[in-house]
């Protein structure tokens, strides 16, 4: 059997396991470790003490080896749990976002400075905190892991921030905005959202 061959015959019975499809998971647990002890596949790509994430990860390999995508009901159909640590570390911008009336809309930046990688959020104003039911919604537990704070002022948060080292970036819409596609990005930065209707 070709190597790719055998990459995506482990990649399919991964993917059962992961989905945990009914009587199928002790069926494909029996057939993986066959096929690995065939292949002689070192213990990183065996199941012995691997947890739902790892599973994950190591479907991917085998999809990647086989030439082929990754299937999104894998991703989304099934909760693999936190890693103990993140596979990349945040980068050094974070968000402060003042004055904002939607509940919705905190939550989603929340969840986009997850997405992004970005270090974390800060609150001012009226914003809602990562307690009010509708942030939480949006933010599809987020919260729990970025790091958040609020400040009385939002003067204060750019104040720390510039103090130590970080360039304040505000986003505005108008006809002599420069392009966010033509900004020279500073190394470390503070990215300002204000009101949705008002300029602060």
């Amino acid at each position: 059997m070709k190597d790719k061959s055998k990459a995506k015959r482990m990649a399919e019975l991964l993917r059962v396991i992961i989905l945990q499809l009914g009587d199928d998971v002790p069926r494909a647990k029996r057939e993986f470790e066959t096929y690995a002890g065939w292949m002689k596949l070192p213990e990183s790509e065996r199941l012995t003490g691997k947890n739902q994430a790892q599973l994950i990860d190591l479907y991917k390999t085998f999809r990647t080896q086989a030439g082929l995508g990754f299937e999104r009901d894998v991703y989304l159909e099934q909760e693999p749990g936190d890693r103990e640590t993140p596979n990349e570390m945040p980068i050094h911008f974070a968000v402060l976002v003042h004055n904002l009336r939607s509940a919705f809309n905190v939550g989603s930046i929340i969840r986009s400075t997850d997405c992004f990688g970005l270090e974390g959020v800060h609150l001012s104003g009226y914003s809602c905190g990562p307690d009010h039911v509708t942030v939480k919604s949006a933010a599809r537990g987020c919260q729990e892991w970025i790091p958040i704070k609020r400040w009385e002022s939002p003067m204060d948060c750019i104040k720390w921030h510039r103090e130590n080292g970080y360039e304040i970036i505000a986003l505005e819409t108008g006809e002599d905005i420069p392009s966010i596609t033509e900004v020279k990005w500073p190394e470390k930065g503070l990215i300002i959202l204000g009101n949705e209707d008002r300029p602060p």
